[in-house]
């Protein structure tokens, strides 16, 4: 529920327009991090290869991983799209992956020194968050 207000708040604020990807970018980072799936963003998961003696069990919780992790790179590519005007969303719908979808939006918007020093903080944060949780 608490996710549900958060993600209202973020779409109804101003959309990606072309010219405030800034600030959408930090909104972005910041619910796809609420939502724990920010690491969609910087990283992949190949499909598990399937084995030819054995090793099913192995495989099936390599493929259970794999499909979480599919449906949570949609989550995180519906996040983006829905939070962008319509003509942007028929432009980069088209991308397969969360981070595919990132990094052309970064390209195509500059990755300007203010987005790069975002990242490099909250990445900051993140170790910090990850290191004193355990």
């Amino acid at each position: 529920m608490e996710t549900d207000v958060a993600f209202s708040g973020l779409h109804g604020s101003a959309k990606l327009d072309g010219q405030n990807y800034a600030m959408w970018h930090r909104k972005i980072q910041y619910f796809l991090h609420r939502k724990k799936i920010f690491d969609h963003l910087t990283t992949g998961m190949p499909k598990p290869i399937e084995p030819k003696n054995g090793q099913i069990a192995q495989y099936r919780r390599e493929l259970d991983a794999h499909n979480k992790w599919c449906d949570e790179d949609l989550s995180a590519c519906f996040t983006m799209l829905s939070c962008m005007q319509d003509n942007l969303i028929r432009e980069y719908e088209k991308y397969q992956t969360a981070k595919e979808l990132w990094k052309v939006l970064k390209v195509a918007n500059g990755g300007t020194l203010a987005t790069i020093l975002g990242e490099l903080t909250l990445k900051s944060i993140n170790t910090y968050l990850t290191q004193n949780n355990q």
